[in-house]
């Protein structure tokens, strides 16, 4: 049978547009709140399968009602009660009374049962006005529809418009030379020594005297420019401050668009492809700092049907969620395992650049000890239901727990890349800012930074911050002349990331 129209009556009461509207919004509205962050493809596999889902959907209600409106007026409403759920859940989840959990799986998927039921039966009843349901749930789907495919829309049309011209500094090497591997390595939210001691009981003189036998030079006395990923590394990257790189970043703005291209299209990669470097970079499932156009951009193979990051956010909004807290055919565990896979990857391959040819510049962002917490102490994997503790002292334990690891890690990589090296690199190993839990904007802005240079006789200062560590490399081995900034640490907030509030170094150093 076909689906009869009467071409006397608007289309929006006969045509369930609404089927598809709702089918693909949920999906839409969570890529345009993530836009930032992950790659707009990888949310096409979920709005291939939502039509299908749709479509098939319609067809089992039609096989018993025998009523294409009525049909396709069901599989909306099984379409809202699966991508609600989730959300009702986290809504809810902690709601009690006296430690009784009210709204968990057991008690909430009883509700929705019900509620299923009741809606069907209230459907499906001959009196119930079909046209109408239908052109109201058009009209609604249509207008949900409108704010993320304009904020998509926007987000790719500005993305475009905001690629900068790369800044290319002229850097000069001398006919011969066999030029420095240059490595910046980001270990995201990894704080100095005094707030590790302070904030997290731990004692990192043992790494950082590591580093030091090494020959890295370890700023005690670091702050970071800024206290958020894309902001602090824009502006590293740029050797220079973000309200000098571009006049779109004001208080008040949220639009971060233009950040990536700094970091796409960074100064200290144009300046070094120029000299003749090729850039090596690794995914790190931040879409801010994936350099996918690099000379070589290496990340770990994809098994063909596995989960991405988005899917996984995905399932945790809908009815999927289920599966996940009960690890059906291990969905519990899969975003962790993507996280896991992708850093023991950089950090399994990192060491064999070394071997390769030719000057290069290898840019790698490795999340930890950021979370999620995914490594225990020793690399081990961590229980689910600790993956997301952030704000508790068990979170902590997990922040603390992951930095001894990558400390760890650190210790077998660097020394085999300054070991195989044909000529000694050039290392910048940083945190792009300090814990994220922390308790202070001060501890925030307090991170690790060390640096192998090679050569200098006083390759930096206690102080020092991002902002002037490449000006130095740049001078001292690539024969510029470009002068040292004040060193300023400006604090935001990620609701007004653009309203810098200035923070005062008040650490003592040693020296």
């Amino acid at each position: 049978m076909s689906l009869k129209i009467d071409r006397r009556q608007p289309w929006l009461q006969v045509f369930p547009l609404h089927l598809f509207l709702f089918a693909i919004y949920p999906i839409l509205a969570l890529l345009a709140i993530n836009i930032s962050e992950v790659d707009p493809s990888s949310a096409w596999r979920s709005v291939l399968l939502a039509i299908v889902a749709a479509g098939l959907l319609t067809l089992a209600f039609y096989a018993i009602f025998r009523d294409w409106g009525r049909a396709a007026l069901l599989s909306t409403i099984a379409l809202i009660l699966f991508y609600s759920y989730g959300h009702v859940y986290i809504l809810l989840k902690e709601v009690n009374l006296g430690g009784f959990y009210f709204f968990r799986h057991r008690t909430l998927i009883p509700v929705w049962i019900v509620l299923g039921a009741f809606l069907i039966w209230w459907v499906s009843r001959k009196s119930f006005r079909i046209q109408t349901a239908t052109y109201t749930l058009n009209l609604i789907g249509l207008f949900l529809l409108i704010l993320p495919v304009f904020q998509l829309t926007s987000f790719l049309l500005q993305s475009r418009s905001s690629q900068p011209e790369a800044n290319t500094t002229a850097l000069r090497l001398q006919t011969g030379d066999n030029p420095p591997d240059i490595y910046y390595i980001i270990l995201d939210g990894y704080g100095r020594a005094d707030v590790l001691q302070n904030e997290y009981g731990y004692d990192n003189s043992n790494f950082l005297n590591t580093l030091r036998n090494l020959g890295f030079y370890v700023a005690e006395c670091s702050q970071s420019n800024y206290a958020q990923t894309q902001l602090s590394l824009a502006s590293s990257l740029n050797f220079n401050y973000i309200d000098t790189l571009s006049e779109r970043f004001v208080p008040g703005s949220d639009d971060r668009t233009g950040l990536d291209a700094l970091i796409h299209s960074s100064a200290v990669r144009a300046s070094l492809e120029t000299a003749g470097y090729q850039t090596v970079a690794f995914a790190s499932g931040f879409l801010a700092t994936e350099l996918r156009d690099a000379d070589y951009y290496l990340s770990p193979e994809k098994t063909i049907g596995a989960l991405n990051e988005f899917e996984v956010l995905l399932m945790e909004t809908t009815l999927a969620r289920l599966l996940q807290d009960s690890n059906r055919f291990g969905m519990q565990t899969a975003g962790s395992e993507l996280f896991r896979e992708r850093t023991l990857f950089t950090l399994d391959t990192l060491d064999d650049l070394s071997y390769m040819q030719g000057p290069k510049f290898v840019f790698v962002h490795l999340i930890v000890p950021h979370p999620p917490y995914v490594f225990g102490p020793t690399g081990g994997p961590v229980e689910p239901a600790e993956v997301g503790t952030t704000k508790t002292q068990e979170g902590a334990s997990h922040y603390r727990d992951q930095v001894i690891y990558i400390n760890s890690r650190m210790r077998e990589i660097l020394p085999k890349i300054i070991e195989n090296s044909s000529t000694p690199p050039i290392i910048v190993l940083q945190g792009d800012h300090g814990p994220t839990v922390a308790s202070s904007p001060r501890s925030r802005m307090s991170n690790l930074s060390a640096y192998l240079l090679p050569g200098m006789d006083i390759p930096a200062y206690p102080t020092i911050t991002p902002v002037n560590i490449f000006r130095i490399i740049f001078n001292e081995y690539f024969g510029q002349d470009l002068e040292l900034l004040d060193d300023v640490s400006l604090y935001s907030d990620y609701t007004d990331p653009f309203n810098f509030r200035a923070i005062q170094n008040s650490c003592k150093t040693n020296d």
